[in-house]
């Protein structure tokens, strides 16, 4: 290594060097680092002399510091602890995988929270027991599969981390009644962890495969009304696939909340008529299914509403003994499907003001020339670290698939894609006090179709432009949200709320200012048009700029709940003389409030309704069907509406509409 003040000379000559590394060029450059640039390159197997040597005695041997002074790893996008045998604390124990096999001695290990376990590369594990230990890591660098072989499997640990080139498989068979259980126990070490990365399933560029058994149509129609203190539930045909033992979650259907008050919900001591039913016994002997409850029921809920189905053969949930709440994290490369799985009690993010930890590298220690580990060192400790979400694609390289998995109660938001190409299908979504699904960065293309998410009335009740300056646009979604995207690529369809949501069923909130600048990257299964641009460029290069229909699309949503705005539409932009602007396109919009609004638009243009309905259900409400805001001192145009219906809303048109 050649210090920096041996190229403050005119005596140095450079002709024949090869290649030259910069760790530093110091910081008196005014943000102008110096360029070297080689005119000539010639290999060769001869060793080539310097021409003249520096001043010093350089080059110098590069010395790295005590690689246990080191405390975090950098991938892809994010700094995560380091974690080896030789950084184990006092009393914790290491066990390794070999012959392919668990570690037997593992087994025996005497105090919980202080046993990792190892799968190095190499080793191919299949776990099928119910062991009682609470390990405090599972390490998978090699091999490892879940999965039952003749009776259930438990397994119990703080953190699941699956390296790079890693693979963990959590699988259950569609003939066997056998189910998988994965418990996270754990506290949170702030002092090795500061940004909490660990508690969790945490894949590093490694292959996460979780697939439990189809369970079918998961969105069950109630052919009758509950009645209150009533033990049975009436339910359409479609519930084939329901067992006794089995967990259906009711939605809130109460009617005349008066959401718009500026005390809601303290004037009216609102209370959540969320409920679950395990079933006790099913008749399906008529053209319904009449399913008995191990437990009256508390609270009447609406024939027609629906029923959401949520046991999986597999479930990884929150231990109610752990410390602190487990998250599902993957970023890079590898694999991430999560398929038919029940995840409960997952997240720890709040909807409480987003107020991350702060760290930096320690400039004084080196720990090797790449600068990929490094010590780092804490400037503010925050009390709500964003992205510890309850399932979470972060900066993802592959195509991930979220299909047919049963999410329940996240104090933020229950499946997130951040700049990933995800499939979000399929799913059951059950009180995600931020938002049921999360589009984060506008650059996200995957469909979201065919979910059902139940509202529970969680959220901070306030709408995403009271934090988007302060916290540069990066604390969103908070406020009670069934659907909520940054940007108009990825398909929304045939999706249906129920429920209370704080804010709203749908939103998008497209602030260019955010998200202009954001590039698709090349993951497979991304329109080629798309990869390698910048939101501004996609918009630049269609007529009439970047609409919901361009490249994904609006279609075929629904809710039937208590909400403040059905669908929420900020900052779309649009150009002069348009016509048509984004479409909204076959949405059914019903509102149990007794005020609020179907269709809200901020800062925007123009859109086209088609196939639209907008209604509310008590008598007297105050409801506007369409909210217009101001659109940025352009020509305000009202949206084109000749095929929507207007059912039981006291004004049709309020705002600048």
């Amino acid at each position: 290594m050649i210090p920096v003040d041996d190229l403050k000379t005119s005596d140095w000559n450079l002709n024949s060097l090869y290649a030259m590394h910069f760790n530093s060029c110091g910081e008196e450059h005014d943000g102008g680092q110096p360029k070297y640039k080689i005119s000539a390159v010639a290999v060769t197997n001869t060793a080539i002399d310097l021409i003249s040597s520096p001043p010093s005695s350089s080059p110098s041997e590069y010395v790295s510091d005590n690689p246990l002074l080191a405390t975090h790893r950098f991938y892809h996008t994010n700094w995560y602890p380091l974690v080896k045998a030789d950084r184990e604390p006092s009393g914790n124990m290491w066990y390794v995988a070999e012959n392919n096999s668990w570690p037997a001695n593992a087994f025996s290990h005497p105090l919980s929270r202080s046993a990792t376990v190892h799968i190095p590369q190499g080793q191919t594990v299949v776990y099928s027991g119910a062991d009682s230990i609470i390990y405090d890591k599972i390490v998978v660098e090699g091999s490892l599969t879940i999965q039952p072989i003749s009776s259930d499997v438990s397994l119990t640990a703080g953190t699941i981390l699956v390296e790079e080139g890693g693979e963990l498989n959590i699988l259950t068979d569609e003939s066997s009644p056998f189910t998988v259980a994965v418990h996270i126990d754990g506290a949170l070490d702030h002092s090795i962890d500061p940004e909490e990365q660990m508690i969790g399933i945490v894949s590093l560029g490694g292959n996460l495969n979780i697939v439990g058994n189809d369970v079918g149509n998961a969105m069950l129609r109630l052919a009758q009304t509950v009645t209150s203190g009533s033990q049975t539930v009436e339910l359409h045909a479609e519930s084939a696939n329901l067992q006794i033992g089995n967990e259906i979650i009711l939605p809130d259907t109460q009617t005349g909340l008066p959401v718009g008050h500026w005390d809601f919900p303290n004037n009216v001591n609102y209370v959540d008529q969320t409920e679950s039913c395990v079933i006790s016994n099913i008749d399906a002997s008529l053209a319904t299914s009449v399913i008995t409850c191990e437990s009256p029921l508390q609270y009447d809920h609406t024939a027609g509403s629906h029923a959401g189905h949520v046991t999986r053969s597999i479930t990884v949930k929150t231990s109610p003994n752990s410390d602190d709440r487990g998250h599902i994290l993957h970023t890079g490369v590898g694999k991430f499907h999560i398929n038919n799985t029940r995840i409960e009690q997952f997240g720890r993010t709040t909807t409480d003001m987003i107020d991350s930890t702060v760290m930096s590298p320690n400039p004084d220690l080196k720990f090797g020339q790449d600068g990929l580990t490094q010590q780092m060192v804490v400037s503010h400790f925050g009390t709500n670290q964003i992205a510890r979400y309850a399932l979470h694609a972060h900066h993802s390289m592959v195509e991930g698939i979220f299909d047919g998995n049963a999410i329940l109660y996240s104090p933020r938001d229950g499946c997130v894609a951040h700049d990933s190409r995800v499939h979000i299908t399929k799913n059951v979504i059950v009180g995600a006090d931020g938002t049921g699904i999360f589009l984060e960065d506008g650059t996200e293309t995957g469909p979201v179709a065919n979910n059902y998410i139940i509202g529970t009335g969680g959220g901070s009740r306030g709408g995403d432009d009271g934090r988007f300056s302060i916290q540069k646009g990066k604390d969103m979604a908070h406020g009670g949200f069934g659907i909520w995207c940054r940007g108009e690529l990825a398909p929304v369809l045939n999706n249906h709320c129920e429920g209370h949501f704080g804010v709203a069923p749908y939103a998008f909130f497209v602030h260019p200012n955010f998200v202009s600048g954001k590039i698709v990257k090349d993951v497979p299964g991304t329109n080629v048009a798309l990869v390698g641009k910048t939101i501004s460029e996609i918009a630049s290069e269609l007529e009439g700029g970047l609409k919901l229909q361009s490249y994904g699309g609006f279609i075929g949503n629904s809710a039937v709940a208590t909400f403040q705005v059905g669908i929420d539409l900020s900052y779309f932009s649009s150009h002069e003389n348009e016509l048509v602007g984004s479409i909204i396109e076959g949405a059914t919009i019903r509102n149990l409030a007794l005020d609020g609004r179907g269709i809200s638009t901020v800062h925007s243009q123009i859109f086209t309704l088609e196939n639209v309905i907008i209604e509310g259900t008590v008598p007297d409400n105050t409801i506007t069907a369409i909210w217009c805001n101001n659109c940025n001192q352009c020509e305000l145009q009202t949206p084109y509406v000749g095929d929507v219906q207007f059912n039981n809303v006291q004004t049709l048109r309020g705002g600048n509409c």
